[in-house]
């Protein structure tokens, strides 16, 4: 009777935790909504839901960054896949993420250059050519760097190719890829620090 027991408050505990708040207390401050994104996006893609929601909250702070870019800083080929409205005041992005008074697109744009000249940018700060050749090997079609959830599933493919050596034939441990994503081992720590996993 005990184990009975036992078993049905793991599975309710296992529900909760897939459908629920983040596992990793560091990671409270999420919106809920986003929370459910994370677990859909680290299913399709067999990433920890909770290592997407921590690069989203180092990366942009769960969408809350506003850095007051120019929009045009996003080149042209990717933001012709973005849907502004949804930044604006009580569209889909902007609500799901509580951001009452809007996002622009330049507000998701790093200032800080890097890699030739370029900024990162959306909602998981890819740089514009990683997005390229990431995009396109992501499960689901995913378009829109600044959706949430195409950029989570984006994220997730680029990790889990990262770790399988798909990229460059390195196999390498969520922390390397984190490194490889991110650009050093402290942003890695950091992360999975975030996520609750123990280093």
């Amino acid at each position: 009777m005990v184990l009975l027991g036992l078993l049905v408050l793991a599975i309710a505990l296992g529900s909760r935790a897939l459908h629920g708040m983040p596992t990793s207390g560091l990671l409270g401050d999420a919106p809920s909504q986003l929370v459910s994104v994370a677990r859909e996006a680290g299913g399709l893609t067999g990433t920890d839901a909770n290592v997407l929601l921590a690069v989203s909250k180092v990366e942009c702070n769960f969408g809350r960054c506003r850095s007051g870019q120019l929009d045009s800083m996003v080149p042209p080929d990717v933001r012709r896949h973005v849907d502004p409205l949804a930044l604006k005041p009580g569209g889909s992005t902007a609500t799901m993420l509580g951001l009452s008074d809007g996002r622009h697109i330049g507000d998701w744009v790093n200032p800080q250059p890097v890699a030739g000249g370029q900024h990162a940018m959306g909602f998981m700060q890819f740089l514009p050519t990683t997005w390229r050749e990431e995009v396109a090997a992501a499960p689901g079609r995913p378009s829109d760097p600044y959706k949430p959830y195409d950029s989570m599933v984006v994220a997730g493919s680029y990790l889990t190719r990262l770790q399988s050596g798909a990229e460059d034939r390195r196999h390498r441990n969520l922390s390397a890829a984190l490194s490889v994503y991110g650009g050093n081992a402290a942003y890695a720590d950091h992360v999975l620090y975030l996520a609750g996993h123990s280093g």
